[in-house]
């Protein structure tokens, strides 16, 4: 190791470190040179170790004695296979074939509507089946007859709750089926059209005679002959 060299780059360390402690500053210039002299002082110190490197005592392994064989038992011989005669198997009878009958298929269940009965009237021409609905009784209190005022446009003529009782009843659930119907009788001239068109198109199609819906169709039907008048 150069000990000339090494006290060389210690020297500048110290110079350096006393003026910038009496500077109370450091500069980049001053940073940069303190780190450059300590690097070179490391490399002295660093090389010396390169070149002397410490060699360290390879440790003795001790070989343990080998162990005294282990003796080998004498082998057994198998023991002799005698082949015996089978014991006679019993005589199982045979199950007899049990002949399985087809079950009689159930009679289906069949829902069946029975068609409306068309009797047709010869002075009006409409189904005789749907004068019930089409009744009308005559009007004989002052509440009655203010109930049956004019309606100048039925889609105004039911609040929410009566219209969408009419959708589920009269028309299936289907709103656009109720909203069709209300249009094209809006535009009818006369209750005997109208009759004609729901006849063909609305009651038999929604079975308004069922008897859970004829009460319903009788308000519907009241208010639709109130547009005509």
């Amino acid at each position: 190791m150069n000990f000339a060299k090494a006290k060389t780059y210690l020297d500048k360390i110290n110079l350096l470190y006393q003026g910038i402690q009496d500077d109370d500053q450091l500069s980049p210039i001053e940073r940069k040179l303190m780190l450059d002299y300590i690097s070179k002082l490391y490399d002295c110190f660093w090389s010396e170790g390169q070149q002397n490197p410490v060699v360290q005592a390879t440790p003795k392994i001790s070989t343990p004695p080998p162990r005294p064989a282990t003796p080998t038992p004498p082998s057994t011989p198998a023991p002799e296979v005698v082949d015996l005669p089978l014991a006679q198997a019993a005589y199982v009878a045979p199950t007899p074939a049990v002949e399985t009958v087809p079950e009689k298929p159930k009679p289906k269940k069949f829902d069946l509507q029975l068609p409306t009965t068309k009797t047709t009237s010869a002075a009006t021409g409409f189904n005789t089946a749907f004068d019930e609905l089409f009744e009308q009784k005559a009007t004989k209190d002052l509440s009655q007859k203010l109930s049956e005022r004019p309606i100048s446009n039925l889609k105004l003529a039911w609040g929410v709750g009566d219209k969408f009782l009419m959708i589920n009843e009269l028309f299936g659930k289907n709103s656009s089926a109720f909203e069709e119907a209300i249009a094209t009788l809006d535009e009818l001239g006369s209750i005997d059209k109208a009759r004609a068109y729901l006849e063909k198109n609305i009651i038999d199609k929604y079975n308004w005679i069922a008897p859970n819906k004829v009460s319903v169709a009788k308000d519907f039907i009241k208010t639709i002959r109130r547009r005509y008048l």
